[in-house]
């Protein structure tokens, strides 16, 4: 029963913490979704309706539209509702079972760690991967968009264009947009879900220079190659940056990485060694301790090699 409910605790707290995590990581997130329907929205909505969704998106930070537009980012073919359902037996009903088939407490609490973090990690490296990739196929973009538009083709023509000679992730967003038109969203709309799903500040830049073309006019082809020469530069700095800081940023990832695995790796292999930590006042009070450590040290690694463009 002791057993039980520990691992119950555990479980708990857990999904707690990565709530939290996910909660922050989604905080960018609503701030560009913000500036996005300040710009796109080209007031469709009253401001009574955006003081509506802006409570509700306070009240609600992680809905299951926002967990789909990861999924979907990172290219992972699942809806939001089976994700959750996985997560929730990777972390939850795995080590119950495990638990009732007498496993050591201890393996179960490893199990719980990594059946409720891996697939959180997994979504995020694989979105962040896809993103970065993305990043690198814009300029190739923007180069097929000016020619569509010199020879005389609408912008969504153009986009169109981007989606049938183009790799994904970039053909994908791309032929959404396209879609999303078709269907008779508007050109705004569309644009501003696709900023909001990326992330991307070069891409932003692009759709708002769509936007503003549309408003007070003027040549479109000539105006997305002044930011393409931009958004080169860009990316050769950025380039440059993660060149010079890829040594110290693998070094943190290394070093802060290493105690986290050393400890799952005897928790499954050696569960006496560390119980100490779980059935002992001050080996839970140093794990504590370590864990709270380990973050704060995360962080400013991050911090440092994170350089804002």
């Amino acid at each position: 029963m002791i057993r039980a409910l520990v691992v119950g605790t555990v479980v708990i707290a857990l999904y707690f913490f990565f709530y939290l995590i996910a909660v922050a990581r989604t905080k960018n997130k609503r701030k560009m979704d913000e500036r996005v329907r300040l710009f796109f929205d080209l007031g469709s909505e009253g401001n009574t309706s955006r003081r509506a969704n802006k409570e509700r998106n306070k009240k609600n930070p992680l809905r299951l539209d926002q967990i789909a537009d990861e999924l979907y980012v990172a290219g992972i073919a699942l809806r939001a509702e089976e994700f959750i359902t996985l997560w929730i037996m990777t972390g939850g009903v795995i080590p119950a079972i495990a638990l009732f088939l007498g496993a050591p407490l201890t393996v179960c609490i490893a199990l719980i760690i990594v059946g409720a973090a891996l697939p959180i990690v997994l979504v995020a490296i694989k979105r962040n991967k896809r993103l970065a990739l993305l990043g690198t196929q814009l300029s190739d973009a923007f180069s097929i968009i000016c020619n569509a538009l010199r020879v005389g083709q609408s912008f969504q023509s153009a986009m169109k264009n981007v989606a049938d000679e183009m790799e994904e992730p970039i053909s994908r967003e791309f032929m959404r947009v396209y879609r999303e038109t078709q269907y008779g969203m508007p050109l705004e709309t569309s644009l501003g879900r696709l900023v909001s799903r990326t992330k991307n500040s070069d891409l932003e830049l692009m759709c708002s220079a769509v936007i503003i073309q549309r408003q007070i006019g003027g040549n479109l082809a000539i105006i997305l190659q002044n930011i393409s020469d931009t958004i080169n530069q860009r990316i050769r700095l950025r380039g440059e940056i993660r060149t010079m800081t890829s040594a110290g940023r693998m070094s943190g990832y290394i070093i802060g990485a290493l105690p986290v695995f050393i400890i799952l790796l005897l928790m499954f292999i050696n569960p006496g060694y560390i119980n100490m930590f779980f059935i002992t006042s001050t080996g839970r009070i140093m794990l504590l301790v370590s864990v709270v450590l380990e973050t704060i040290g995360f962080l400013i690694v991050r911090k440092i090699v994170n350089i804002k463009m």
